[in-house]
């Protein structure tokens, strides 16, 4: 049986601003990169390329908040995500209904609800399992866990050499999850991805570059989150305040 594993990058301003989606497909025995988006600039568009990619059994993972009840501060994940990850510089941004009162991926997540989509994410139920169903995660924590970095990868901010320096990195550690028999099948598309002549972007280029690679890692988490479960993956938070999924800890598959 065959499974959607859709990441997606998800704009803080999603009406306008350009949001990152891939898709990957497969089983436990692994999956394949075959989509990737382009030109995604509104909430409908997110919605539009997640309904044509996924199957009747399909993951969601979504960078961005998808649960916020806090009125003002942090959500308690938030809280625990930075000391946790703090010295590895991979705090989150502070999430609250008075500095965002209709978060994007609040708002995500009920019009998925309306294409079957369940947000109802529990780490125990998740392995294999079957349907339709949503969970939010964070690329710094994953990336460190998954490869044992030290610090994260500085590729968001800063000037552009550094970013691009940063992206090649992330395009290197994308690679291995297939060269080292992670569970991600190399594939032309892949490898076109994350081949990409660095140099040759930047501006609005070089930041949906961006997005595609963190929506393909998103991806990739799905599946991990979806293949392992509870025991090479944990869930910070809860339902109530929010939570963000990371892996566990690097290791072999």
């Amino acid at each position: 049986m065959t499974t959607s594993f859709i990441g997606i990058d998800l704009a803080w301003k999603v009406d306008g601003n350009h949001t990152g989606g891939a898709v990957l497909e497969g089983s436990a025995k692994g999956v394949r990169l075959t989509a990737v988006s382009t030109g995604i600039r509104s909430l409908g568009a997110v919605v539009d390329f997640v309904a044509a990619h996924a199957r009747a059994d399909a993951v969601v993972a979504i960078d961005g908040p998808l649960i916020v009840s806090n009125r003002t501060g942090q959500r308690p994940c938030e809280t625990q995500m930075a000391r946790r990850f703090w010295r590895q510089g991979a705090s989150c941004h502070s999430n609250n209904l008075t500095r965002t009162p209709a978060p994007a991926g609040v708002r995500l997540v009920a019009a998925l609800g309306t294409r079957g989509f369940r947000h109802d994410f529990e780490l125990d139920g998740a392995k294999g399992r079957r349907g339709r169903w949503v969970m939010e995660v964070y690329p710094h924590p994953a990336l460190i866990r998954l490869f044992g970095l030290p610090r994260i990868l500085a590729y968001k901010k800063g000037a552009v050499p550094d970013r691009r320096r940063g992206l090649g990195r992330l395009q290197a550690y994308l690679l291995s999850l297939a060269t080292d028999g992670r569970g991600l099948l190399m594939t032309d598309a892949l490898g076109e991805l994350c081949t990409r002549d660095l140099d040759a972007l930047a501006g609005r280029r070089l930041k949906e570059h961006e997005d595609s690679l963190d929506a393909t890692l998103c991806a990739y988490l799905a599946f991990h989150a979806w293949r392992f479960g509870a025991a090479r993956n944990e869930m910070i938070g809860d339902l109530t305040g929010g939570y963000i999924v990371v892996p566990c800890a690097p290791g072999p598959t």
